[in-house]
């Protein structure tokens, strides 16, 4: 139970440093934090899972407003 909540609390890390990359608040040492943590492959993951979360939520919207 214990190693779920943190393989949780890493991945929300994650979620966390590339939204905030995403915005341009992230700082060098959550950064550097986060890569020594878990390594360079894990947050590119998290990268292209919070791209595809992205796109799906962009063409949701724009389908929806658009005319049929």
């Amino acid at each position: 139970m214990s190693e779920q909540k943190s393989i949780l609390r890493t991945l929300l890390s994650y979620g966390q440093s590339v939204l905030a990359g995403l915005v341009g608040i992230q700082s060098n040492q959550k950064r550097e934090e986060d890569l020594n943590e878990g390594g360079l492959e894990r947050m590119i993951y998290v990268g292209l899972g919070t791209l595809v979360v992205f796109v799906i939520i962009v063409v949701t919207a724009v389908n929806s407003v658009l005319p049929s």
